[in-house]
């Protein structure tokens, strides 16, 4: 599963809040709080995974690959 860094949380909460009316901007702890929350839940539902899990699990499948055509190669010649 991804594992999110909570700056960039915070950084989009920042971003939202900055675009936001001064009107709303009262409870501005509160807000990013709720905000970063909401971010977290969202981003934890996705089920990413992070780049360097993704390329060790293409690493992974490529070896095995290989392993693949070894082995059946390998059945061929056994068979004649």
């Amino acid at each position: 599963m991804f594992k999110f860094d909570p700056k960039n949380v915070d950084e989009i909460a920042n971003k939202i809040k900055n675009i936001m009316p001064e009107s709303l901007k009262t409870s501005k702890e509160e807000m990013q709080k709720t905000l970063k929350s909401g971010a977290e839940g969202v981003l934890q539902k996705l089920d990413l995974v992070s780049r360097e899990e993704y390329d060790v699990q293409v690493a992974l499948l490529k070896k095995c690959q290989k392993k693949i055509k070894e082995l059946e190669a390998k059945i061929t010649s056994l068979k004649k």
